[in-house]
């Protein structure tokens, strides 16, 4: 019998567009697609003659010369019509429309072995915790491997069925004029075989909705924003496939008077107007554990930064730690009674100081330095404007 028109075939006018020329072959195809009609070796052989249509007719070269020779024009490049195998066929049905795999409701037993996916989970931890570092025991919602089939998604006691259309290879040839493209199986998409009989407890799947602990170690030095990955304890894969990443975001929370940048601590202190003037020795209580003695030197003044070294946050995967910068606050009196108001004013009269409100060296009055606060006075120190020990 001589071969059928290709116009006729995926019945279009023989001016039709690459568009039309598509829609065509989109609606015989699915007409005719094997898994649509298993069984039926004439919906078949449809199905290849419709897929070599459009082979030629989609492509702007042979289209021109079937226009112009007819068959004989493009017979080298054909695949032979009915009788041909069916695997390049199903690849180009699956170029054209992308994984098919839940078309004709293959998506469960017989769909891809999928990565899991990744997993977001949110953790809060203290400074303190950040600092010294902490493991944590959280209940994780995820995909777990089913129990019933461990996880392959094949009943118990049952097989898979090798697949057909590519002999269990779980690959198959494309011929594309003169090129041979080799590729997955679009059936068992790789696999080589076939889930006929799925497990009834995850429907082929092979993994289950549960909440499983995960060990999550917070690191010392953390930081308020940092993502820890902690590998294969996401989703787990479909069908036997790897296992997905748990994502741990990290928030820090602020403490009551510690301030942090990058591995510094900044911490304000306040101390009398006397001890300020005649220096004493002021007892800091540390972040992490115990106190540490902190001489405040005489004539120190509002804004003056002592630093620690060493005293700060642990770097993060480094050896060392950050400073430990205390921000000096001198308190003034506000409460004086009428003898310290007189020996106040006889210690202006000795410095020459009768002027309440003078102005220091930098043009500002002592008071309006105050107000500037402390997160003023840590821009001064980052940009090295203050005085320090």
């Amino acid at each position: 019998m001589p071969p059928r028109d290709l116009y006729e075939v995926l019945d279009i006018e023989r001016g039709a567009s690459d568009e039309e020329i598509k829609r065509a072959y989109r609606r015989m195809a699915v007409k005719y697609h094997p898994d649509k009609n298993q069984g039926d070796s004439q919906a078949e052989d449809a199905f290849k003659e419709v897929g070599e249509a459009y082979r030629v007719l989609a492509d702007e070269n042979l289209r021109a010369r079937y226009d112009r020779y007819g068959h004989e024009g493009v017979s080298s490049q054909m695949g032979g019509g009915p009788g041909h195998g069916t695997a390049d066929f199903m690849d180009l049905f699956s170029q054209v429309f992308g994984d098919f795999g839940d078309l004709f409701g293959m998506g469960g037993a017989g769909g891809r072995a999928r990565r899991g996916n990744d997993l977001r989970y949110d953790v809060e931890v203290s400074l303190e915790e950040a600092y010294v570092g902490k493991t944590l025991s959280v209940d994780i919602p995820k995909m777990e491997p089913c129990g019933t089939c461990s996880g392959d998604g094949i009943r118990p006691g049952t097989s898979p069925t090798t697949c057909a259309q590519c002999a269990g290879r779980g690959k198959v040839v494309f011929q594309q004029g003169f090129f041979s493209v080799q590729q997955n199986c679009p059936r068992c998409r790789g696999r080589g075989e076939l889930i006929t009989d799925p497990c009834i407890e995850c429907s082929g799947e092979g993994r289950l909705q549960r909440a499983k602990k995960v060990s999550v170690t917070i690191p010392k030095g953390i930081s308020d924003g940092d993502v820890l990955r902690v590998n294969g304890h996401g989703d787990a894969g479909s069908q036997g496939a790897p296992p997905g990443n748990l994502l741990v975001g990290v928030r820090v929370t602020q403490h009551d008077f510690y301030e942090r940048k990058g591995p510094d601590l900044f911490l304000q202190w306040s101390v009398s107007m006397v001890a300020a003037a005649l220096g004493t020795k002021a007892r800091i209580p540390m972040l992490h554990e115990g106190e540490e003695d902190v001489v405040v030197p005489p004539g120190t003044q509002p804004g003056h930064v002592i630093t620690l070294r060493g005293k700060g946050m642990p770097r993060l995967q480094r050896h060392g730690h950050g400073n430990l910068r205390i921000l000096v606050m001198v308190e003034t009196p506000t409460d004086l009674s009428p003898k310290e108001k007189e020996l106040f004013r006889e210690l202006a009269k000795l410095r020459g100081q009768l002027d309440e409100d003078s102005i220091d060296r930098r043009g500002e009055r002592p008071s309006d330095r105050r107000k500037r606060g402390f997160f003023s006075d840590l821009k001064d120190l980052i940009s090295g404007d203050p005085k320090d020990e």
